[in-house]
């Protein structure tokens, strides 16, 4: 009888992010393509354009991609908001301050922060706020790098000089 001889493969790791050198030239081939569509006028439009495209790039589909993704128009609109007229009585305000605890814990304030400043989780669990900040901030630290590099890139051209084709 013929022994069967198995050969064992190794497995890959498989990992679930991409080298930060392949992601992030992707996202500044993305983010080239995407001002030389708009064609941006203003800081804000340049701010946007990039968040969109970081969104976008991002592998993981999380709270903050989603909720930069949805937005209709990414600029900020200044809405002025008007001035409301208080018809409750005094007794009834001092009644409801009261039931509210005036100061919050150190730890409370910065998780309100944290939660204000990550797209899309101002309702999060702790620990899922967690979560969505190492990974928004990933993608921060690779936005800043590639638009870096892509500063210096554009800077050092020469005015007359046209860009290269890659870009």
């Amino acid at each position: 009888m013929a022994s069967l001889h198995f050969q064992h493969k190794k497995r890959r790791k498989i990992s679930l992010t991409p080298t930060p050198w392949d992601s992030e030239t992707l996202y500044t081939y993305k983010l080239l393509r995407a001002l030389r569509r708009d064609n941006p006028i203003a800081g804000n439009q340049v701010r946007a354009a990039a968040d969109r495209v970081l969104a976008a790039t991002a592998k993981a589909p999380t709270r903050w991609t989603r909720a930069i993704l949805a937005k209709p128009n990414p600029l900020p609109r200044f809405n002025h908001k008007k001035v409301k007229k208080w018809s409750r009585n005094r007794n009834a305000l001092m009644k409801n301050r009261a039931e509210i605890p005036r100061t919050l814990a150190p730890i409370q304030k910065k998780t309100r922060l944290l939660r204000r400043l990550i797209p899309g989780c101002r309702k999060l669990s702790f620990p899922k706020l967690l979560q969505e900040a190492h990974h928004y901030i990933s993608a921060l630290q690779m936005q800043v790098g590639a638009m870096t590099a892509l500063s210096h890139l554009l800077s050092a051209a020469p005015i007359g000089f046209p860009s290269p084709t890659f870009l």
